[in-house]
């Protein structure tokens, strides 16, 4: 029966343990394994990372003898220390979805997946959007680290439609075998630190439940998930990227965009992180939206979703100073201070300067992209 499911869903699954040493050879072999060594690891050869790569035959000797020791090194190159609150259990006897807010693109599920390990939990699978599968050595990374394949989103209806369930089906399949599965609250990352879940993606797990959307969801086992970054992984990229998109109308990603960015999320400091397991979604809590109507009740649900990250969202003092900054006011002075207002000016040092315009513009762009959490903060009364 495992097999028959596997082959159903051969598009979409991570490798399985027979698939990993081959893996591991190609990703051995790649010439920017060396900088990655020296990045990592400066007190080692890269010749010795190889090695350890070649002899890890499966997922769960990569998790214990590279990936662990990799974050953990990223963690301590580049934040402030990373902690969290919350309780990451399941129920034991089937899987559950995360449902996070996002802002990088590999760093928000790795470090969640950290915690989660160093909780003796069964970490989860991880989505990877079909775009990033391009890059043969994202593909073998990230299948080789338990990521499922997300399509884009596509113009043509009923291939979406039939994405769409395929992708449900799957997610079904593995929630009802205990294999938890990570996925962002909305398609791309958080560009302008305002973090809304898609009732689309609700919509999708829902597609292969049955007719009762309360109980299709209520399966799903939702823990929605707060990650907050006291420095935005990629933040200058994300204003420059938002400019681009407002300045020519519409934005499409030059090849190895997407690489820059992920490098970039990984290497750049981050100060304090921090993440939130909120409750889960209960079938009680879906209970009271029974008598809307199927959209009406994915957006009440959404909403729901949303006030849960807002409530574990922690606030750093950069938020409260970026807020006071836009705002004109001293409203939250007493939660900041000159050290916190001089972190966001030098995040600003980091913009383009050749234009007093442009300039003021993604100055504001970046002290949004800041002060948006505690805005969400308070319209949500969390």
């Amino acid at each position: 029966m495992k097999t028959t499911r596997d082959k159903q869903f051969e598009d979409l699954r991570p490798y399985n343990d027979s698939e990993i040493p081959q893996a591991m050879e190609r990703l051995a072999a790649n010439p920017l394994l060396d900088q990655a060594s020296v990045w990592l690891f400066p007190d080692r050869p890269a010749e010795e990372f190889r090695h350890m790569l070649r002899s890890v035959k499966t997922n769960g000797e990569l998790q214990k003898r590279v990936m662990y020791p990799v974050f953990k090194s990223v963690i301590d190159k580049t934040t402030n220390g990373l902690t969290y609150h919350g309780n990451p259990e399941k129920d034991p006897d089937k899987g559950a979805v995360y449902i996070s807010n996002h802002r990088d693109i590999v760093l928000d599920a790795s470090l969640q997946q950290l915690i989660i390990y160093e909780n003796n939990i069964t970490p989860a699978e991880i989505s990877f959007g079909s775009n990033l599968m391009e890059y043969p050595l994202l593909l073998d990374l990230g299948k080789s680290n338990k990521m499922y394949k997300v399509f884009r989103k596509s113009d043509n209806m009923r291939q979406l439609v039939k994405n769409s369930e395929h992708l449900s089906d799957y997610m079904r399949d593995r929630i009802s075998r205990g294999i938890s599965l990570w996925i962002a609250q909305h398609d791309g990352r958080s560009k302008d630190g305002n973090d809304i879940t898609d009732p689309g993606l609700l919509k999708m797990l829902a597609l292969s439940g049955g007719k009762d959307i309360i109980q299709s969801l209520s399966f799903m086992n939702i823990i929605p998930v707060a990650i907050s970054y006291e420095i935005e992984p990629c933040d200058i990229l994300k204003v420059k990227e938002t400019w681009r998109k407002k300045t020519e109308g519409t934005f499409s990603k030059n090849p190895g965009e997407d690489l820059v960015s992920i490098v970039t999320g990984i290497t750049q400091y981050k100060g304090r992180v921090h993440i939130t397991f909120c409750p889960p979604i209960t079938e009680k809590d879906l209970a009271p939206y029974a008598l809307f109507s199927r959209s009406e009740f994915l957006k009440k649900v959404a909403a729901l979703i949303d006030q849960r990250i807002y409530d574990g969202y922690k606030l750093y003092g950069i938020n409260y100073a970026a807020y006071d900054l836009i705002t004109g006011h001293k409203k939250f002075q007493e939660y900041y201070t000159i050290e916190d207002q001089k972190l966001l000016a030098q995040r600003e040092l980091l913009l383009p300067h050749d234009n007093e315009d442009v300039l003021a513009s993604m100055t504001d762009m970046l002290r949004h992209i800041y002060a948006n959490p505690l805005k969400n903060k308070i319209k949500s009364g969390s």
